[in-house]
């Protein structure tokens, strides 16, 4: 007996084999190519992705910290600063505010002092762009680009001139103001919107405030693993010895909040692997399905099951080790030339290099997952095809043989095309599948898209588009600047929707154990304890007018009752509220209604018609700060907000404008906003706050983070399509004798077509219902998992129905196209190579 050298014969076949199926195999090779490239660049993006959503979430921080403690004594930061845990603590003090620039009233801008860990660890990865240094003289000012525009400097210099009035945060002392002739060395930009800048160690020590004065001084602590518990502040508090009205202000959700990311991002890498997986395989299995019959033949003439094996072995890893490195050096262009290249087109403000760092690591994952999924795929394949036995293997279809009966069989095109769609179940599963990852996909990463589109942001934290404020409203002498007059012509600009107008004035609130017991008392029990309960109770008793104890009587007209509602959950009655019978009381300090709601409060006006005269409201609803309109604060005592007819009938002439509040036909108009600030461009006593400014400073990551996201749903859409694609055009080969016969019975050539579109349409509307199904409860989980801004969940129906509409259209055509480019036989020729 002759011994046959298995490896010979087998490396000699799978050689002849592969030469004979050139094309075939560029399309194996082509799928591998694309997959690596693919997953490679998902990565890549999605790395990206990552780090522009990290980056706006810190930016509109204005700094990067994971805890802090208040005022901080100087033997806790020590302390802090050497537990194993904390990776730096850097010291932040607030120590003066800003009033007036040259002869403009500043709307109040924060001075701080930071050290230089506070500075350089924690405060200046936050900032998207800055200019200059840090300020080292008494002297120098550093500002934020925002409070820069608010005192008029559109094109700051280093080295300017800024004279400005200030008044220091010192306890004990009165807000006596100073003027002093500071020096710009340096400005920059975040996302906060805060007017905010630094000072040198040299100016906070001159204004006497000290880092352990009550909600001045802060030690922002960023830890090794921003992963804590309730259990572990609790800890750290014991270890440094917490007194007095100090806290650690932590988010004790961190780490529930964590594992629901962790989740919804594994889902999604489940998800857009398995679209690469499925890619692999559909191809492979395609490729070998079609050689079944070849096969046969070389078992009648001898050959093994093993050697067979060992072929299709062979030739899936030639074309692994073709396909994964032309995809890896595909994807290294892409990630370090193309995406940067994009990115800096798009946010010309930072330079490419700062995508260009792609980790080593994602092109290894991404050549191991192609030849993973290459060498799996290739187990069905090549079971098939060493067990298919030569008679069956030459009686092998890649369509099912199952006989069509039923009520569908003589129902036309609609039915054939349905009975079409889940004839082979295996291809039905992989295009279905395929299509319900690629859109669930979709919908999840446009909805993290929405959730940080600034402009979404800006309209839902914010009612309007621009505020202008007297800044003289807390003076002695206060001055009426937005007067009526103003204020009907900013109504009268083209582009302006509306004008909310909110009045405010000192109101007297007697002691009410009834009304406000339980809210003094959770005052009191808080870090915010204005002293000592009983002898402040008493003195407040005695004397109601003290300024600790007074409140703003706050009116809103009829638009801004609309605003006030729906803050409050709609709770309110209109005619009520108007007719001065409700009012709604807005706190600060506490949570909860502090059983207020429902109660009448008693009050008198020191600036109304009647002075002395006491009056009395019920509160129907009870706000916070989010909710009440006003922007200047009273005392302790909660806020009244009533109608504006109420307040004007109690006050008469001297109902005093505080704010209005502008909004546009269309948000973000800057020909709009331009003629409204002009009407108050000569008042230096009024401040504004722009939604546009805003929109300015954060817009330039916007682009980024919708390129980013928007290319990693393209990239899962593009493994679908091809998926179907590829399916389809084996589906059509397959069918080819099928699709001859029925010619030759009288159906035709637009009859084919039709029933082909169906079941394209078929495919895709069915995966549509399903990823609709799956995708939204997704993205809602991952709305709360990962939205850190005070916005409501919602579905951006435009992009998700443009994408389904896309999917549909190809699904569509893309059939009646390849039928159209591989059926140009006659149906005789057809038949006949049906029969080969």
């Amino acid at each position: 007996m002759l011994k046959v050298e298995n490896k010979k014969v087998t490396g000699e076949v799978a050689r002849a084999t592969y030469k004979a199926n050139r094309k075939r195999n560029a399309l194996i090779i082509f799928a591998i190519l694309l997959t690596t490239l693919l997953i490679a660049v998902v990565a890549a993006v999605g790395i990206s992705y990552w780090k522009a959503v990290s980056e706006r979430q810190i930016r509109m921080e204005g700094m990067d910290y994971d805890i802090a403690l208040t005022e901080p004594r100087e033997e806790q930061v020590n302390r802090i600063r050497g537990m194993k845990e904390v990776a730096c603590a850097g010291v932040a003090v607030k120590c003066a505010i800003l009033e007036q620039y040259q002869d403009k009233t500043l709307d109040k801008t924060r001075l701080y002092w930071l050290d230089k860990t506070c500075w350089e660890k924690q405060t200046l990865p936050a900032l998207e762009t800055w200019n200059g240094s840090y300020p080292r003289k008494e002297e120098e000012i550093m500002l934020s680009t925002f409070a820069l525009k608010n005192m008029g400097i559109k094109e700051p210099k280093i080295g300017m001139e800024l004279p400005l009035t200030y008044f220091t945060l010192a306890e004990g002392e009165n807000e006596t103001s100073f003027e002093k002739e500071f020096v710009l060395c340096g400005w920059y930009t975040d996302y906060s919107g805060d007017m905010r800048g630094y000072v040198s160690q040299k100016f906070f020590e001159t204004t006497g405030v000290e880092q352990t004065d009550f909600t001045q001084g802060s030690l922002k602590i960023t830890l090794n693993n921003p992963l804590y518990s309730e259990e572990d502040i609790v800890a750290m508090q014991k270890a440094i010895r917490v007194e007095d009205r100090q806290i650690i202000e932590a988010d004790y959700d961190t780490i529930s909040a964590f594992c629901k990311t962790v989740i919804c991002l594994g889902l999604l890498l489940l998800m857009i692997f398995a679209s690469g997986y499925l890619f692999i395989y559909n191809a492979l299995y395609i490729s070998v399905s079609k050689d079944i019959r070849f096969y046969g033949q070389l078992k009648t003439v001898g050959m093994t099951s093993v050697q067979l094996k060992k072929t299709v072995w062979l030739q899936s890893l030639w074309n692994a080790a073709a396909g994964i490195p032309l995809g890896i050096l595909s994807a290294a262009v892409v990630s370090k030339l193309v995406i940067p290249g994009i990115l800096s087109a798009v946010n010309p403000q930072l330079p490419a290099e700062d995508f260009a760092s792609v980790p080593l690591w994602v092109f290894f994952l991404a050549a191991g997952f192609a030849f993973f999924t290459n060498l799996v795929s290739c187990r069905k394949p090549v079971k098939m095809a060493g067990e298919c036995s030569p008679v069956e293997a030459m009686r092998y279809t890649a369509v099912s043989s199952k006989k069509r009966t039923g009520r569908w069989t003589a129902g036309g095109t609609g039915a054939m095309a349905f009975q079409n769609l889940f004839r082979d179940k295996k291809q039905a599963f992989i295009i279905f599948i395929s299509f319900i990852i690629a859109l669930s996909v979709f919908l999840v990463v446009n909805e993290v898209i929405r959730e940080n589109d600034a402009k979404l942001i800006l309209n839902e934290t914010s009612s309007y588009d621009i505020r202008f404020k007297n800044e003289t409203t807390l003076d002695e002498i206060r001055k009426p600047l937005l007067t009526e007059e103003k204020i009907e012509r900013v109504r009268k600009i083209p582009g302006v929707r509306e004008v909310r107008k909110v009045t405010s004035t000192e109101i007297v609130v007697p002691y009410q154990e009834a009304v406000y017991g339980r809210y003094y008392k959770e005052l009191y029990q808080s870090r915010y304890s204005p002293g000592n309960y009983q002898a402040d109770m008493k003195q407040y008793r005695k004397h109601p007018e003290n300024s600790s104890f007074t409140a703003r009587f706050i009116s809103v007209d009829e638009n801004g009752f609309h605003v006030l509602n729906e803050s409050l959950g709609n709770v309110l009655d209109k005619k009520a509220f108007e007719a001065g019978e409700i009012a709604v009381a807005a706190k600060t300090f506490t949570e909860g209604d502090n059983g207020i709601a429902g109660k009448k409060v008693r009050f008198y006006l020191p600036e109304g018609r009647s002075p002395k005269q006491e009056r009395s409201i019920r509160i129907a609803a009870v706000g916070d700060i989010y909710s009440n309109p006003a922007y200047f604060a009273g005392g302790y005592t909660p806020d009244l907000i009533v109608s504006e007819p109420y307040a004007r009938n109690l006050m008469g002439n001297n109902l005093f404008t505080e704010l209005i509040e502008v909004e546009y036909e269309e948000a973000f108009s800057q020909e709009t906003e331009k003629q409204v600030k002009a009407v108050f461009a000569e008042e230096k006593q009024i401040s504004s706050e722009s939604k546009l400014d805003r929109y300015t400073e954060m817009k330039r990551s916007e682009n980024q983070i919708k390129v980013l996201g928007g290319s990693l749903g393209l990239i899962i859409a593009i493994l679908a399509i091809l998926n179907y694609l590829n399916m389809m055009a084996a589906s059509v080969q397959n069918r080819a004798r099928e699709l001859a016969t029925l010619e030759s019975i009288g159906m035709t050539t637009r009859q084919i077509r039709r029933m082909l579109r169906l079941e394209g349409l078929g495919y895709a509307g069915i995966s549509a219902v399903i990823s609709l199904i799956a995708g939204l409860p997704l993205s809602y989980v991952v709305f709360k998992g990962t939205s850190l801004y005070r916005i409501s969940f919602s579905v951006p129906w435009l992009s998700d129905a443009l994408m389904i509409a896309a999917i549909l259209l190809v699904c569509m055509t893309a059939p009646v196209v390849i039928y159209n480019r591989t059926q140009t036989d006659s149906i005789v020729q057809r038949l006949r190579s049906g029969e080969e």
